[in-house]
């Protein structure tokens, strides 16, 4: 998959153990203390950007942005990157508008996101939902 497309969301993990575990397999262990000294941040590492970063009920929630491929310089290369890092967190929102798709990973039931509304996520997931039934129906159309 290109490069050039653009992946959103947020990660949740569980402990500061856990964000310094991916920051250390991302070799950026050194930007920690800048990602906890609060309110939003531009910090680009392998084609990820960490845009703002909460720390809610001792659960740590980063919102990001970059290219859809970033985990895979991390991930083991026979485990899919999107696998491999729903593994590594309690949460994760990957949303790739210009594929029309959208990951909802929640470790637990209870789990919220601190940059995502659950409506929001809902509706984000019912839009792309009809866009590809549109388009299949468009294809099925033509036959």
């Amino acid at each position: 998959m290109s490069s050039k497309v653009l992946v959103r969301g947020e990660l949740v993990f569980g402990s500061e153990q856990e964000l310094k575990k991916l920051l250390s397999t991302l070799g950026a262990l050194d930007k920690l203390e800048e990602l906890l000294e609060g309110g939003p941040k531009d910090l680009k590492l392998n084609g990820l950007k960490i845009t703002e970063v909460a720390v809610r009920d001792g659960r740590y929630h980063l919102k990001f942005e970059g290219d859809v491929n970033w985990p895979s310089s991390a991930a083991p290369k026979d485990m899919n990157y999107l696998d491999w890092l729903k593994s590594q967190l309690l949460g994760l929102v990957w949303d790739v508008e210009e594929l029309k798709s959208l990951e909802i990973h929640r470790g637990s039931e209870n789990l919220k996101f601190a940059f995502y509304e659950d409506e929001e996520l809902k509706l984000k997931k019912e839009e792309y939902n009809r866009w590809w039934m549109e388009s299949a129906s468009n294809i099925t159309g033509l036959f």
